[in-house]
C-alpha cells in the first residue's frame, strides 16, 4: 500500500511538473517580456501584437519561439500605427534570447541614438528598421553589438557622412542597406576593405559621392550583392567602371545604373565575369558596340537580366545574341543608338521581357521572337524604324501582357495574331501606317485594359461591341479617319465609371504585376498624350489612367449624354471632329475629370454653369465651336485663359473681348429677348416700364368692373341688392 501510495505520489507530481513545463514552455516570454509587449500594444494604440492575449507571447503572430524562448520579433506595415510612434527601446532589450528585430515600415520617427541600447542584446543578429521616418546621422554604435550580422536602414531621412567606424576589424555584418537615404558628403569605399564579412551593401539612392579608386585599397570581402545606383561614382577619376570589381568573383547583382560611367561597351561585365546574374547599368555615358566585345570564357556567363538603357551603345546587335547569352529573360537596351535588324537567334533565348525601343532598329520583327509559345510577357519595340506587318503571322505569344509598337513603320491592319495573346493588357501601336478598320474581333478580347491605335490610317466607324469591353480603361485612336457617331452605351465599360480597389493594368495574377513589385528597378510603363502635352506613367500609377480620346477624326452627331456617367474618366478629348448638339448636362458628374477638349468642332449652346463643380479640372478647351452667352468663371474655370474660348463670336465675359450684360451676370440670358446693343439693357428691365406697368393694370381693372354696372341695368340691380343685404347684416351683429 505505501509503495502505491508512493508511486502515485511521485505520478502526480510528474504530471503536474509537466504540465507547469508545457505551459511555461508555450507561455514563452516573462512576466516583464509581456508587459513589454503590451507597453508596445498599448503604444501603436492596439496596432502591434493586435492578436497578443497577454498570456501566450508564441501564439501572436509577429513572434518567433525556439525551445520557449523569443528569438524573433517581426512586425511590418500592416501593424503599423497610424501616426509615427517612438518605440520604447528599452522595453525590447528585457528579450535576452532575441536573434532578429524587425520594424519594417512601423511609421517609427526619432533618431537611431535610443536603439544604441540594443548592444545589450547578446544574441542579436538582425535590425531591420527599413521605411520608416527615422532622421539624423547614423550612428557608429550599431556597430558594437557583438553579433550584428544584418543592418537594414534603408528607406528613412538619414543625412550627413557615413560612419566608417561601423565596420570594424571585429565586425561581422554581411548585409548592410542604407539606400533611399539622404546620405552626403565623399565616401571613400576603402572604409569596407576589413570588413571581411561583408556580402551584400546598398548605397543606392542618396547624395553620395563614391570614390573606390583612392586612396588604395585591397578588399577583404567577397560581396554577391552591390548597388551602387545614383552614387556619382568615381567622379575624380574619369567616371570610371570600380575596378575591384574584377576580384569580386562571388557577384552576383551588380548595380551601377545612374553614375554618368564613360568608357566603351562593359565587356568584362557581359561575357567574363560568369558569377553575375543581374547587372544594371542604366543612364550612363558608355559608347561602343556589342561586337568589340568577345568571349573569354568558354563556359559562356549567366546573365539572366540586363538593363544598359539610356547610353551611347551604338551598331548592330550580334547576331549570335542567342548564344553568347543563352539564360537572359529580361533585356532593356531601350533609348540607345543600336541600327541594323534584329537577330534571328534573338528568339532562341527565353526572354520574358525585352524592351528594344528609342533606337535605330530596321527590318521587320523576327518570326522567331513570337512564334512557338513564346515566353515572352513584355515587348517593346517601338521608336524605331521597323516596317512590314505588325507581326509575323505566326505569332503565338500566349504570356504576353504589354505589346508596344508605336512609331514605327509598320503597314496593313490590326494584326489578327494579337488573339493569340489572351493575356493581353495593353496594345500600343501608335503612329504607324495601319489602314483598314478597327476589327470587330478586337472588342471580344477578354482582357484589354489599353488600346492605343492613334496616329494611323484607321477608317470606318465605332461598332457598339466596344461597349462590351468592360475592363477598358485607355482609348486612343485620335488622329485617323474613323466617322459615324459616338457609341451611347460606353457607360456600360464598368472601369469608366465607377473605381476598383484592383488595377486592371498587370493584374495580380498576372507576371507582370510581380516583375514591377518585386523585381529590381523594372519600370514598365506607356505615356498618354493630354492637351498637347506628353505624360508618362510607369509601373502601378497607371491604375489610376482613365482616358478617352476621339480627336482629329470624322465623328458626327451629338456627344451621348450618358458619358456623363463615366465618373472615374481623368481625361476626355473630342476635339477637332464634326460633332453637334450641345454640351450635356450630365458632364457635371464627371467629378474625377482633369483635362476636358471640345474644340474645334460644331457645338452650339451655352457652357453649362454646372461644370464649375468640376473640382479637379485643370485643362479646358471649347475654342472654335458655336457657342453662346456667357462664360463660366467659378472656382477652376476663373483659372483658364481666353484662349480656352476662341473662336466662339457669341460668348461673353470678363476674358473675352465681348462683355456680358448684367442679365448675362445673372446667368438668366436669352436669345429670343431685344437687346440694346448700345446700351446692353432690355427695355422690360427699365423702372419706367414697371411703374407703366402697374397703372395700366389698375385701369383695366377698374373700368372693366365699372363700365359693365353703367352699361348693365341688371348687372347694377344686382350688385346694389348684394351690398345692401351685406349692411343690413353688418348692423344686426351690432345690435346683438
Amino acid at each position: 500500500m505505501k509503495t502505491s501510495s508512493a508511486t502515485k505520489y511521485i505520478s502526480v507530481w510528474l504530471v503536474a511538473l509537466t504540465f507547469y513545463l508545457s505551459a511555461w514552455s508555450e507561455a514563452g516570454c516573462t512576466e516583464e517580456q509581456s508587459r513589454a509587449l503590451l507597453g508596445i500594444r498599448n503604444s501603436t494604440n492596439g496596432s502591434a501584437f493586435a492578436d497578443y492575449d497577454g498570456k501566450n507571447c508564441c501564439g501572436a503572430k509577429a513572434i518567433v519561439c525556439e525551445s520557449g524562448k523569443v528569438t524573433r520579433i517581426h512586425l511590418e506595415s500592416e501593424s503599423a500605427p497610424s501616426r509615427i510612434w517612438y518605440p520604447n527601446v528599452t522595453s525590447l532589450t528585457v528579450f535576452d534570447d532575441l536573434e532578429e528585430l524587425t520594424l519594417d515600415g512601423m511609421n517609427i520617427g526619432g533618431t537611431l541614438q535610443p536603439f544604441c541600447q540594443l548592444k545589450q542584446l547578446k544574441h542579436l543578429r538582425l535590425i531591420n528598421l527599413g521605411h520608416n521616418k527615422l532622421e539624423g546621422i547614423i550612428i557608429s554604435c550599431l556597430g558594437m553589438i557583438q553579433s550584428l550580422e544584418e543592418l537594414h536602414l534603408g528607406s528613412n531621412r538619414f543625412h550627413g557622412n557615413l560612419p566608417s567606424s561601423i565596420f570594424s576589424n571585429r565586425s561581422k555584418i554581411t548585409l548592410f542597406d542604407v539606400s533611399s537615404n539622404q546620405l552626403g558628403g565623399l565616401l571613400s569605399f576603402s572604409i569596407f576593405a576589413n570588413a571581411s564579412t561583408l556580402n551584400y551593401l546598398d548605397l543606392s539612392k542618396n547624395e553620395l559621392e563614391v570614390e573606390t579608386e583612392s586612396p588604395t585599397w585591397v578588399p577583404s570581402f567577397s560581396l554577391s550583392y552591390l548597388s551602387l545606383e545614383s552614387c556619382n561614382v568615381n567622379k575624380k577619376n574619369g567616371h570610371i567602371v570600380p575596378s575591384f570589381i574584377s576580384s569580386q568573383h562571388d557577384l552576383a547583382l551588380l548595380d551601377l545604373s545612374h553614375n554618368s560611367l564613360e568608357g566603351s561597351t562593359p565587356c568584362q561585365l557581359l561575357f567574363n565575369m560568369t558569377s553575375i546574374t543581374n547587372l544594371y547599368l542604366s543612364s550612363n555615358e558608355m559608347k561602343g558596340s556589342f561586337l568589340d566585345c568577345s568571349a573569354d570564357n568558354i563556359n559562356g556567363p549567366l546573365l539572366t537580366v540586363f538593363d544598359i538603357s539610356d547610353n551611347l551603345i551604338n551598331g548592330p546587335l550580334p547576331k549570335d545574341i542567342g548564344g553568347l547569352l543563352p539564360f537572359l529573360k529580361e533585356v532593356n537596351m531601350s533609348s540607345n543608338l543600336l541600327e541594323g535588324n534584329i537577330p534571328w537567334s534573338i528568339g532562341d533565348l527565353p526572354l520574358a521581357i525585352l524592351d528594344l525601343s528609342k533606337n535605330m532598329l530596321s527590318g521587320t520583327i523576327p518570326s522567331s521572337l513570337t512564334a512557338d509559345e513564346s515566353p515572352l510577357e513584355y515587348l517593346n519595340l517601338s521608336s524605331n524604324k521597323l516596317e512590314g506587318e505588325m507581326l509575323p503571322n505566326n505569332s503565338v505569344m500566349t504570356r504576353l501582357e504589354c505589346l508596344q509598337l508605336g512609331g514605327n513603320h509598320f503597314e496593313g491592319t490590326i494584326s489578327p495574331t494579337v488573339l493569340n495573346s489572351p493575356s493581353l493588357v495593353i496594345l500600343d501601336v501608335r503612329n504607324n501606317n495601319l489602314s483598314g478598320e478597327i476589327p470587330l474581333w478586337l472588342y471580344d478580347h477578354p482582357r484589354l485594359v489599353a488600346i492605343l491605335f492613334r496616329g494611323n490610317h484607321l477608317e470606318g466607324s465605332l461598332s457598339r461591341r466596344m461597349c462590351r469591353m468592360e475592363r477598358l480603361q485607355v482609348f486612343d485612336i485620335s488622329h485617323n479617319r474613323l466617322s459615324g457617331g459616338i457609341p451611347s452605351c460606353l457607360d456600360n465599360i464598368t472601369f469608366w465609371k465607377k473605381s476598383s480597389p484592383d488595377s486592371n493594368y498587370f493584374p495580380q495574377e498576372g507576371r507582370l504585376y510581380f516583375w514591377i513589385t518585386i523585381n529590381h528597378g523594372l519600370e514598365i510603363g506607356t505615356s498618354f498624350q493630354i492637351k498637347n502635352n506628353i505624360y508618362t506613367f510607369k509601373g502601378l500609377p497607371l491604375q489610376w489612367m482613365t482616358i478617352i480620346d476621339l480627336s482629329s477624326n470624322r465623328l458626327s452627331g451629338s456627344i451621348p449624354s450618358k458619358m456623363g456617367k463615366l465618373t472615374q474618366l481623368l481625361s476626355l478629348n473630342l476635339s477637332n471632329n464634326f460633332l453637334t448638339g450641345s454640351i450635356p448636362i450630365s458632364f457635371r458628374d464627371l467629378k474625377s475629370i482633369e483635362s476636358l477638349d471640345l474644340s474645334h468642332n460644331q457645338l452650339i449652346g451655352k457652357i453649362p454653369h454646372e461644370l464649375v463643380g468640376l473640382t479637379f479640372l485643370s485643362v479646358f478647351s471649347v475654342a472654335y465651336n458655336n457657342f453662346s452667352g456667357r462664360i463660366p468663371f467659378e472656382q477652376q474655370f476663373a483659372t483658364f485663359s481666353a484662349q480656352c474660348y476662341e473662336g466662339n463670336p457669341e460668348l461673353c465675359g470678363d476674358l473675352l473681348p465681348r462683355k456680358c450684360s448684367s442679365a448675362n451676370q445673372r446667368g438668366h440670358e436669352d436669345k429670343s429677348h431685344h437687346m440694346d446693343e448700345k446700351g446692353g439693357t432690355r427695355i422690360i428691365d427699365s423702372p419706367i416700364f414697371f411703374y407703366a406697368f402697374v397703372f395700366f393694370s389698375y385701369a383695366c381693372g377698374f373700368w372693366a368692373f365699372f363700365g359693365v354696372l353703367i352699361i348693365s341695368k341688371s348687372w347694377r340691380h344686382k350688385y346694389f341688392s348684394v351690398v345692401d343685404r351685406y349692411i343690413e347684416s353688418c348692423f344686426g351683429m351690432l345690435s346683438r
